[in-house]
């Protein structure tokens, strides 16, 4: 048996041996080899294209930094009842009869109305019209201050008084309501001419703010990035009679130049250009504003307010409200952008970081209301994000390949589609 066994293996060798003494199956082998080769780095680094075409990386060179302050938001929220308020509703009341006073306070209510709070009590409005005997939009223009200068006292940046804040905090009314913006994108075309800006060399990055007090409307403070607004799903900061400093870090990032040319699924963002509407810049919070307001039309047949549907007629009424409230709205909208990934975050969104808020000892404003927003400590890293792989460099990495493994060069392929050319063409001449 070993005997049978040495000759089958002397004449497995030998017919290897024959084989590969044959020129012709050799460099079919050779052939093969490298084609399956070839087309394993191909698919490598196509794959490697179509998912890791940018990176972040991270700069210190702090010292020469321009840093962009955080946009800063106040909007309006409830407060308490005041006589301005009531003297309102008896001026619109029907035959100039006394409003009751859950009547007025069902009114209050309907007021501050936003996305997250929605409560409303349907029975005080029965006898009324879909907007409770009143026009709403119209009661807030009359109430609610549409210019800073109407409740602020006093701005200070880097603890240098600014005398008008007009110059620093614009009005535009949200889905949060009334809302005054500083720092935010949609008041300015580059992030570079915003007016809140700060050095690393800068001895004091802080926003201080005196409000006044007394009023039918408290403030709610957001620090957000500058491309985004306050939105339903946005963290706030209440204000309140004591004075208070509020502390954050920030982290900028930069885009090269060429990222924008890339697929938004490889750099898992979006540039504020990137929108179907071209009077609403792009932000988080814009596209989730946007989704909320389709999914309150689906629910309810009306919406809230937003920044593209501005149609007095589709603003939702009590039963509208009421209905959004029993649909549990914030919770479905939550729900649908998590599980679809139908909001990025922006291309330029600024890393915040809450450090921490105290009280201070003191208010040496008064009755007034004060609070401050500073930069613990300037940034000392900035995030880049750059392309690493361009088409070209893909282009490039095959021709590589094809050199390597065929020992082909873009002139030896050319030379060998001449040949082929003229091979045909005397083929048909024959």
């Amino acid at each position: 048996m070993g005997t049978m066994a040495g000759k089958y293996c002397k004449a497995a060798i030998g017919f290897l041996l024959n084989s590969f003494s044959n020129r012709r199956f050799f460099w079919i082998c050779v052939i093969l080899l490298s084609a399956w080769n070839m087309t394993t780095i191909f698919l490598l680094m196509k794959n490697r294209s179509d998912t890791d075409s940018t990176s972040i990386g991270v700069t210190t060179s702090y010292l020469s930094w321009i840093n962009t302050f955080p946009a800063v938001s106040l909007c309006l929220s409830k407060n308490r009842i005041t006589k301005e308020f009531s003297e309102a509703v008896k001026r619109r009341a029907a035959n100039n009869q006394s409003p009751s006073y859950t009547y007025i306070r069902t009114l209050y209510d309907y007021l501050f109305i936003n996305p997250n709070n929605l409560y409303l009590k349907e029975e005080y409005c029965k006898d009324f019209n879909s907007t409770c005997g009143v026009d709403i939009l119209d009661m807030r223009k009359e109430l609610f201050a549409s210019s800073c200068t109407e409740f602020m006292e006093q701005i200070y940046f880097s603890e240098k008084l600014i005398p008008n804040c007009e110059e620093i905090f614009k009005f535009h009314e949200l889905e949060m309501g009334y809302c005054f913006l500083a720092n935010n994108l949609i008041d300015y075309q580059k992030i570079e001419k915003m007016p809140l800006v700060y050095s690393s060399l800068d001895e004091y990055r802080n926003l201080r703010l005196v409000l006044r007090s007394g009023l039918i409307y408290r403030y709610d403070l957001y620090i957000h990035s500058p491309e985004n607004q306050p939105y339903f799903n946005a963290l706030s900061y209440t204000i309140t009679s004591d004075p208070s400093v509020h502390s954050f870090n920030v982290e900028g990032i930069d885009n090269h130049h060429d990222v924008i040319d890339e697929p938004v699924s490889q750099r898992m963002c979006k540039f504020d250009t990137e929108t179907n509407d071209n009077k609403v810049l792009y932000s988080f919070s814009s596209c989730m504003s946007e989704i909320r307001s389709e999914i309150e039309m689906k629910l309810c047949n009306c919406t809230l307010f937003n920044q593209r549907e501005k149609n007095p007629l589709k603003y939702c009424g009590v039963e509208g409200i009421v209905c959004l409230d029993k649909e549990n709205l914030a919770t479905k909208v939550k729900s649908y952008v998590g599980s679809n990934m139908v909001c990025l975050p922006s291309c330029m969104e600024q890393q915040i970081s809450y450090v921490g808020s105290r009280e201070k000892n003191f208010n040496e404003y008064g009755d007034s209301i004060m609070v401050e927003i500073e930069i613990t400590s300037p940034p000392t890293a900035r995030y880049f994000r750059a392309v690493t792989q361009t088409k070209l460099d893909l282009v490039v990495a095959i021709g590589g390949v094809i050199g390597l493994f065929t020992g082909a060069s873009l002139l030896n392929i050319l030379e060998i589609i001449s040949m082929i050319f003229s091979k045909i063409r005397l083929m048909f001449k024959n």
